[in-house]
């Protein structure tokens, strides 16, 4: 693996290049959100620029089947999840990434961390993406070097995954990932009005 140390305006970062992708970061203790950077993507930290953008896909039922929250109908519901995003990592309880196209300069998705139990070294992963850009090998593109990051720079042992037994896209995606089915917990969460079950998948640092 390559390194070499490169200038940024806002931080003083490494770059790491290998085949896979490069890693843009700064410690976690200076509360500067960490970039990542890929082959096609750009994964920073949301903005409220990013609102238009968010609700393009936040409005549509086929992304929001899964989803812990009902489908967005007005644009304020797209600026609150990007303030609540935002307010998780200042909080330290996670981190989530705007996922940006760098031929188009778009948002496409957000993937990141939430329930980040710093005690027992561990996370939880979730993630969403455009529909235009489903099937395109993006979200595998963003969850690898954000697992890299959590298992390097946040110190997790191991990062975790639920997901509705009936979402069988996701579940291949976390597969080839790496992530392996750890089992079935019946009625686990409670959402829109109903008990659902939860596959839970899972990649220890080894």
């Amino acid at each position: 693996m390559k390194i070499k140390l490169i200038k940024s305006v806002s931080f003083s970062a490494i770059h790491f290049v290998n085949p896979f992708f490069i890693v843009i970061f700064s410690k976690i203790e200076m509360m500067t959100h960490p970039v990542l950077e890929t082959e096609r993507l750009l994964l920073r930290q949301l903005t409220i620029l990013d609102t238009e953008d968010l609700f393009e896909y936040f409005s549509l039922d086929e992304v929001m089947e899964y989803y812990d929250l009902n489908t967005f109908e007005d644009k304020k519901e797209a600026k609150n999840i990007i303030l609540h995003f935002n307010n998780e990592f200042e909080s330290r309880k996670g981190f989530r990434w705007a996922i940006e196209l760098k031929s188009e300069k778009k948002v496409i998705g957000t993937c990141g961390y939430h329930n980040w139990f710093h005690d027992h070294f561990k996370a939880e992963i979730g993630y969403e993406l455009n529909p235009k850009y489903w099937r395109k090998g993006y979200m595998k593109e963003a969850i690898l070097p954000i697992v890299t990051f959590g298992f390097e720079t946040m110190n997790l042992h191991r990062v975790e995954a639920f997901i509705d037994p009936a979402n069988i896209s996701s579940e291949k995606l976390l597969i080839s990932c790496g992530f392996k089915e750890e089992g079935t917990m019946h009625d686990f969460f409670f959402e829109k009005g109903r008990f659902v079950d939860a596959k839970i998948f899972g990649i220890i640092n080894e």
